[in-house]
């Protein structure tokens, strides 16, 4: 009797354990936006959905987040729009697994208001102001950056099912569902491959906004001793288009695992919010501290070496990299001038217009239709190249011979009359024909 009361208690367990997905919805929330076609246009004209995919939710990042754990203001149904508002700086109440405590979203915080992203917006996040936040915004927001995307990204799934082929028979022998499938091998798939390995999907958020030339030209920039707003420099408003051309672009264009993102370079502490104007002493760009960012584990160790400040010194964003046309004014660039290899142009620009000048010259005034020779190595051409005598030569062996004048002896000219011939001498004029001109070289 113990034995089958045990055995069914056993079974009765196994089958709690393998019933085991969960959504995480204590607050009810999903009894109404899980219905489909919960469409509707707003005042400003935007289109919005209130309904909720509930295994899209429990797969995605915030999947085991109550909904009113960031929608702290909904409290009565039916409830407002502006109720609904995010505050992504608020502590979370839930525990990070690694360490056992408290998770909050404070530290990142701290990190932004050292960036030169302070005066993104964070507070008051809300579907309905979307449009505002992009046509008026100029830094970045939390969701301008992240969204509550699925852990398993499509791209990706082809990764996880590689690196984790386990998951479902190990794992999955207590745990069941794809919400637990989704939350935690996904999670484990994001720090492991999506953050580590693919820095493509991690440039691509910086390139969004700094790839926009004319977005980034109308962004302002405060001076750090005035404190007084001033346009960008085209050093920045290119800086995407030039680390594009650079080594660290093209390893990571070509899915490199050898290329520096932009953030491993810029932000490569910490939770990788404080991105520092390169100006700042704390800043990882900062040319007193590029010997440590530059020889980060893998990267280019040597440069922490006294000696090797030289290499720290290349300008990956250098505008020298970009051509001509990919300037608004270039001739009046001031940062464009700053770039040595510019300046180095200008020489030859200038030989350049010499040549061009000079050839123009020749063309109108010195063209002749006679043989033209190199002054330098023109003869020598002639004599091995193409196996004749030069004609300076000839010049040369003619001078050197004295002139020897022939006397011509008029041959007498026959001329039939009848049977008989008349010899007759060759008259004057005729005899002069036959004689050579005094100026003509001896054959």
């Amino acid at each position: 009797m113990l034995r089958s009361f045990l055995l069914l208690f056993l079974i009765l367990l196994n089958y709690t354990v393998e019933a085991g997905p969960r959504y995480s919805d204590p607050d009810g929330c999903l009894s109404c936006h899980a219905y489909e076609g919960l469409n509707f246009i707003d005042e400003n004209g935007v289109f919005r959905s209130a309904t909720i995919d509930a295994s899209h939710y429990a797969s995605s990042l915030h999947g085991s987040v109550p909904c009113k754990d960031c929608h702290r203001k909904v409290i009565d149904y039916p409830h407002k729009v502006e109720n609904t508002e995010v505050d992504c700086s608020a502590s979370c109440h839930i525990e990070e697994p690694s360490e056992g405590v408290k998770y909050s979203h404070d530290v990142i915080h701290e990190e932004m208001d050292k960036s030169v992203h302070a005066d993104g917006w964070y507070k008051g996040l809300t579907g309905g102001n979307r449009l505002q936040e992009l046509e008026e915004e100029q830094d970045p927001s939390c969701r301008r950056c992240h969204s509550n995307t699925a852990y398993i990204a499509d791209a990706q799934l082809e990764k996880f099912k590689e690196a984790f082929a386990h998951a479902e028979t190990e794992c999955g022998n207590c745990h069941q569902g794809k919400a637990w499938m989704g939350q935690f091998g996904g999670h484990i798939l994001r720090r492991f491959i999506g953050r580590r390995w693919n820095n493509i999907e991690n440039n691509q958020l910086c390139i969004q906004c700094h790839g926009d030339i004319e977005a980034m030209r109308e962004v302002q920039q405060e001076d750090e001793k005035t404190l007084e707003k001033h346009p960008p420099s085209e050093r920045f408003v290119q800086s995407s288009q030039s680390y594009a051309k650079t080594l660290h672009g093209r390893l990571i264009a070509a899915d490199s695992e050898f290329g520096a993102s932009c953030i491993d370079c810029h932000a490569p502490d910490g939770w990788k919010h404080e991105i520092r104007a390169y100006t700042d002493e704390k800043s990882a760009s900062h040319p007193d501290n590029l010997g440590e960012s530059c020889g980060q584990s893998n990267c280019h160790g040597y440069t922490k070496k006294p000696g090797n400040e030289g290499f720290t010194m290349t300008d990956m964003h250098s505008l020298s990299l970009l051509g001509l046309h990919s300037f608004a004014k270039p001739l009046t660039d001031k940062d464009l001038w700053q770039s040595n290899w510019f300046r180095s142009m200008w020489p030859l620009m200038a030989a350049g217009i010499v040549f061009i000048v000079g050839s123009l010259i020749w063309w109108i005034f010195y063209r002749t239709d006679k043989k033209i020779l190199a002054i330098l190595g023109g003869s020598r051409f002639e004599r091995v190249m193409i196996g004749r005598k030069p004609k300076k030569s000839k010049a040369k062996a003619t001078a050197r011979k004295p002139r020897v004048e022939k006397k011509v002896v008029p041959t007498p000219s026959v001329e039939p009359v009848g049977p008989a011939t008349i010899t007759k001498e060759a008259s004057e004029p005729e005899a002069e024909k036959t004689l050579k001109k005094p100026d003509e070289p001896e054959a």
